[in-house]
């Protein structure tokens, strides 16, 4: 009898176990806006706004009806544009589901006689064309599409010492085919001669192929994105605290911050708090944009002025 209870009792422990709701934070989604999108202060077409001239990727917080709460990225780690705010502040902002541009969902892998095609999924998808780090593809049909997606795994960029030339078009398997653009450079991993041109391999972050081009197509490379930020920014006057949390000027939240973060704008107090101008940068898009230009306060004791 006694064992039986036994067993009872752990048949008991083991299902409630099995139940118990799993501690584990669900995996953090991304969705990409569409060009021109504007980013509102609070979810209210009358709040204040920017506008992302050349769409961007974000970390989707939460949707709120028609709204969606959505948080600037650290870094690049995406296979579309992010838009960046200075180091160690994260911002948050409120765009409307209609902003909301499809991306590619599932890998995308071909291979042929022409070469190979690699993509993977996150990558900007309108249709049939694919649009990343300065290339344009298109496949012969269109590829399952989706609103948001989970973080990729792109690759770490690396310039080399030859690039395509801007305007190269090339054919892949399959009926896809590509188009170097004319903003940022597209290297080339490997090259070897052959009777029909050069068989060039090519990588960036999130796509990968191998295909031949015309000799004249491969260029030396003549510049390099470097990122050269140092730990502290070059004539910074405040610094504001690890964990910190900013706002808007109309006083509703705008984010935090997440690592030692400096301003070398002076500012100018508004209702017992400090507001400063900062830059939002396009990481990943085309080189010598506008940055995006908006003002977020932070309280007296999270700040420090620098000497």
């Amino acid at each position: 009898m006694r064992s039986s209870l036994l067993l009872s009792a752990a048949l008991l422990s083991a299902c409630a176990a099995t139940q118990r709701p799993s501690d584990a934070r669900p995996a953090r989604r991304y969705l990409r806006v569409a060009e021109g999108a504007v980013l509102h202060t609070r979810a209210d077409d009358a709040a204040p706004s920017v506008t992302v001239a050349g769409g961007a990727t974000f970390r989707r917080v939460r949707a709120r009806g028609e709204w969606i709460e959505v948080e600037t990225l650290a870094s690049a780690r995406q296979c579309a544009p992010v838009l960046r705010a200075p180091r160690g502040i994260r911002l948050r902002f409120f765009v409307r589901a209609t902003s909301v541009a499809p991306v590619l969902a599932a890998d995308v892998t071909t291979s042929g006689p022409q070469g190979s095609l690699s993509v993977a999924p996150g990558v900007a998808l309108q249709g049939r064309e694919l649009s990343h780090a300065g290339l344009r593809l298109t496949l012969a049909s269109a590829p399952t599409s989706a609103m948001e997606h989970p973080a990729p795994r792109p690759q770490r960029a690396r310039p080399s010492g030859e690039r395509l030339a801007p305007g190269t078009r090339l054919a892949l398997p399959e009926g896809a085919s590509a188009e170097v653009g004319r903003d940022v450079p597209v290297y080339v991993r490997s090259r070897r001669a052959t009777g029909e041109g050069a068989r060039v391999t090519v990588a960036t972050p999130c796509v990968r192929f191998e295909a031949v081009v015309p000799d004249a197509a491969v260029l030396p490379a003549v510049e390099l994105d470097v990122d050269a930020r140092g730990e502290r920014a070059a004539g910074a006057r405040w610094a504001l605290r690890r964990g910190a949390r900013l706002r808007w000027t109309d006083g509703s939240a705008a984010g935090r911050v997440t690592r030692g973060a400096w301003l070398t704008d002076e500012g100018r107090v508004s209702e017992g708090r400090r507001c400063f101008r900062v830059e939002l940068r396009v990481s990943g898009g085309a080189p010598g944009a506008e940055p995006i230009a908006t003002e977020v306060c932070a309280d007296a004791a999270d700040l420090a002025r620098m000497e």
